[in-house]
C-alpha cells in the first residue's frame, strides 16, 4: 500500500527521523507495479522545494514487479504510461520520477560518499532472460538528504521526471 493508507504511521516515522536528527535516510519500497523516485518531505511542507530538493529529509525508491502487470494497466505502452506519469509527477511535489510501463527491478550501489540507484526495465518478460535496458539512474550524495540535481542526470530512458514537466516533450527516449 502507498503511504496514503498509513498517514499516522508515516507521521510517526517522519517525526522519529526529525526528532532524533536522523539523516541520510533512504526508504525502499516495492511491488507497487510501477517505478518511482521521491524526495522525502512532509505533506504540504512549505519548507520543501521540489525543484532544488531543499527541505527534504531523505529519499524513497519504489520498484515495480518483474513479471506482474503494471498498476497503470497491463501491457501499457511507454507513451501511454508517460501520460499517466506526467499527471502523478505534476500533482505530487516530492515525486521526482514516475515510470509505469516496464517490468523490472532496481539496484543500489552505496559507498561512504554516494548512493547510486539504477532502474532496469525488462524488454521481454515471457521467459527468464537478461534482455533489459537501464531506464534511469539516480544519485544521492551523503548528508544531502535529497536526490542530486539535475534529477537522473537530467535525462531518463523511460518515464517522466519533474524537470520534464516544463518541456514541450519529455526527456524520455521511449515517448513519441
Amino acid at each position: 500500500d502507498a503511504w496514503d493508507g498509513y498517514r499516522k504511521n508515516r507521521a510517526r516515522v517522519f517525526d522519529h527521523l526529525s526528532d532524533n536528527g536522523i539523516s541520510n535516510t533512504v526508504v525502499l519500497a516495492g511491488d507497487s507495479h510501477a517505478n518511482w523516485v521521491s524526495d522525502l518531505a512532509r505533506p504540504n511542507d512549505t519548507s520543501y522545494n521540489e525543484l532544488t530538493g531543499d527541505g527534504a529529509f531523505g529519499v524513497e525508491f519504489g520498484g515495480t514487479a518483474v513479471t506482474s502487470g503494471s498498476s497503470f494497466g497491463t501491457n501499457i505502452s511507454p507513451a501511454n504510461a508517460d501520460v499517466m506519469s506526467r499527471v502523478f509527477v505534476a500533482n505530487n511535489a516530492e515525486l521526482q520520477w514516475s515510470e509505469g510501463s516496464f517490468r523490472g527491478f532496481f539496484t543500489l550501489t552505496i559507498d561512504p560518499q554516494t548512493l547510486n540507484a539504477t532502474f532496469y526495465g525488462m524488454n521481454d518478460i515471457s521467459n527468464a532472460n537478461l534482455d533489459h535496458l537501464v531506464t534511469a539512474n539516480f544519485v544521492v550524495k551523503a548528508g544531502e538528504n535529497k536526490l542530486a540535481r539535475p534529477v537522473a542526470g537530467g535525462a531518463v530512458v523511460a518515464g517522466i521526471t519533474k524537470a520534464a514537466l516544463n518541456t514541450p516533450s519529455n526527456t524520455s527516449a521511449t515517448s513519441t
